[in-house]
């Protein structure tokens, strides 16, 4: 069974209550855990980052079939076929002669990015040298974490280049969630007239964060409910043997985190956050820093927990009021003393790591986002480089093309 640092820990019932049901998940509060909403008032806990407003013509580009590159970093392809070859690798359709006359023209070739965006082109080149040249892209959400398969840097999402960016976004289906279907199951704000609505409207971005390798041994995603930390869960769901030494320094340091930084500042009293804890050079672990906010909702990922166990927990002091809009600083009126004696007085939240023995734990082994990826012979193909992925558009056009006249041959002599 996972560990736990609780005292008396809750067990899960096993199936979900039907009485415990999840508040109403507003277009506020999705909007609220925007990175560009919260990523100014808590910037000195997070990962140096730079946040790119998209334009209607970018987000038309990244939602379109198709992957056309930039044609001004040194990487042109070798011919048209690879730049204008959609992402399915669909072979291409062959026009047949008609008798009927056709007035239709042909579709013009779509500009490569740096002459369709050039601005925001230039723009994204600019922040990844600012960045150190090497960048970890998102929307407001979602890292393209998915499409990874397709990265020329080893099967991670590092980008030096606007291209290596533009890869990553048109081929992820976590991106196309983003733009298309963040807002679903939203609960509307009842008796509320849509032109007396304060939810700022959404706005498309593209954070770039500066690049580093983690040890995922040491990301954590954190629930909070009514602004008091209720739970903590290991994120890589494999078995680690020196966690279990760090767990009350792990829970410490996302304590401090949460208690200085987001539990009065962040304008929902519900929602989760992820961290990485680095480790420390006089201690052993460095302080938490903050990587992303995500709803409290059933669609986020809650890892070794039940969202019924999560829903059913009670919170011994009850809800804590916030401070909507507040910085990333210290609560006005409050001391370090008081800070320690809150804490002291705190729920302790329950902190959940992988077990060796854990029979569940083997089935956590299974590779991430498989249900995203394509078949071995593209992976292959991909690290092969551009020419690699030419080489397979063009054999897959000529298996389509052989079997397509087999087909034929055969309906013909029947």
């Amino acid at each position: 069974m996972p560990v736990s640092t609780s005292a008396n820990p809750q067990p899960s019932s096993g199936t979900a209550n039907p009485a415990l049901q999840f508040p109403p998940i507003t277009r506020d509060h999705i909007i609220n855990c925007s990175y560009d909403s919260w990523f100014p008032k808590y910037r000195t806990s997070c990962i140096k980052s730079r946040i790119i407003p998209l334009s209607p013509e970018f987000v038309d580009y990244i939602r379109e079939d198709g992957i056309v590159l930039a044609d001004d970093d040194g990487a042109e392809p070798e011919d048209d076929e690879w730049e204008s070859a959609p992402s399915t690798f669909r072979p291409p359709v062959e026009e047949v002669d008609s008798d009927s006359d056709s007035d239709e023209e042909e579709e013009a070739p779509r500009l490569p990015p740096n002459q369709r965006f050039p601005e925001l082109h230039q723009t994204i080149k600019d922040k990844i040298a600012e960045l150190g040249g090497e960048v970890a892209p998102k929307l407001n959400w979602t890292a393209p974490k998915d499409a990874a398969w397709i990265s020329p840097h080893q099967n991670t999402i590092k980008c030096t280049s606007p291209n290596d960016i533009y890869l990553l976004l048109k081929s992820s289906n976590f991106i196309t969630h983003d733009l298309e279907h963040a807002f679903d199951n939203c609960t509307p704000i009842r008796n509320t007239p849509a032109s007396a609505s304060t939810t700022p409207p959404f706005k498309p971005v593209l954070v770039l964060r500066s690049y580093f390798n983690p040890h995922t041994a040491m990301e954590f995603r954190c629930f909070v409910k009514h602004r008091n930390l209720i739970a903590i869960s290991q994120r890589d769901l494999n078995f680690f043997e020196f966690l279990k030494s760090l767990k009350a320094d792990i829970v410490n340091r996302i304590s401090q985190l949460f208690n200085k930084s987001l539990r009065y500042t962040f304008p929902d009293g519900n929602f989760t956050f992820d961290v990485y804890i680095p480790e420390g050079e006089d201690e052993p672990l460095s302080r938490a820093r903050l990587i992303d906010i995500n709803p409290w909702a059933p669609h986020t990922d809650s890892l070794l927990f039940g969202w019924d166990e999560l829903l059913g927990m009670e919170v011994p002091n009850g809800p804590v009021l916030g401070v909507v809009g507040g910085a990333d600083e210290e609560v006005p009126g409050m001391s370090e003393d008081d800070d320690d004696e809150s804490e002291e007085e705190d729920f302790v939240p329950e902190l959940r790591l992988v077990e060796k023995d854990d029979p569940s734990a083997y089935n956590f082994s299974s590779p991430q986002y498989s249900a995203h990826k394509l078949p071995k012979d593209v992976v292959d193909a991909s690290l092969a480089g551009e020419g690699g992925m030419r080489d397979f558009a063009r054999k897959w056009r000529e298996m389509t093309e052989y079997r397509e006249n087999v087909a034929n041959w055969e309906m013909n002599d029947k």
